[in-house]
């Protein structure tokens, strides 16, 4: 069996584990990006190196924007600015996109299907924006 052909196993492998696991534990935004994440990653063919890189660069940001809004784990050296009240989800759903844009352009449609039904399943207002915005700076940040 050929590299590219194992590779493309263990990555099914990987996401078909995080969807047995994710469904065992408590949904929420970030396990719900973490299985879609992983599926464009597939879906984009990309080798175990790059694809780790990618994941590693979309995870980055994750951490980072809902960090930043609730400050319950360590702080990272990025000091990101938001406005009280962000949106989580916006946020998370942001740093995916913005990441997975930036790493993973061949998948650009797939990803904009994502955002756009994580974003219409939250209320308009200053809450989505400005946990857009901090998913946006975090993104920009890790992806550089």
């Amino acid at each position: 069996m050929n590299r590219s052909k194992k590779h493309q196993q263990l990555a099914l492998l990987v996401v078909t584990a995080s969807l047995f696991i994710g469904s065992m534990a408590k949904a929420d935004a970030v396990t719900d990006w973490n299985v879609k994440a992983g599926e464009i990653v597939v879906e984009a063919k990309l080798a175990t190196a790059p694809a780790n890189r990618v994941l590693a660069i979309v995870h980055t940001a994750v951490y980072e924007a809902p960090n930043a809004i609730t400050k319950h784990y360590p702080a990272s050296g990025l000091r990101l600015e938001v406005a009280p009240g962000a949106s989580i989800e916006a946020a998370v759903a942001t740093a995916n996109h913005a990441t997975l844009a930036k790493c993973v352009p061949s998948q650009q449609e797939a990803i904009d299907t994502a955002y756009q039904a994580a974003l219409a399943s939250l209320a308009d207002g200053p809450a989505k924006t400005a946990g857009i915005a901090v998913g946006e700076k975090a993104a920009a940040a890790v992806s550089h």
